[in-house]
């Protein structure tokens, strides 16, 4: 899968969209983000409604890059 902004593009597999994907559930950012939640979950899970690429604002592009640089979901509980 293809995450990107229109400009910068950031490939993952299905392992890295598990883990975004529990990530992301538990931040703040969970329930607005639900779309992108969606969309990992559907990637990683082989789902047929799964997407090659989502595009998404840099805002959330950014963020997704912070939760890939921490340890586990339990580092992301305070973003």
């Amino acid at each position: 899968m293809i995450i990107t902004d229109e400009k910068n593009p950031v490939a993952i597999d299905e392992k890295d969209a598990r883990d975004l994907e529990l990530k992301l559930n538990v931040t703040s950012k969970a329930a607005d983000w639900k779309i992108i939640g969606d969309a990992l979950f559907a990637f990683h899970s082989n789902r047929g409604n799964a997407v090659n690429r989502l595009i998404i604002t840099t805002e959330q592009l950014e963020f997704m890059k912070r939760l890939m640089t921490r340890i586990g979901w339990e580092a992301c509980k305070d973003l």
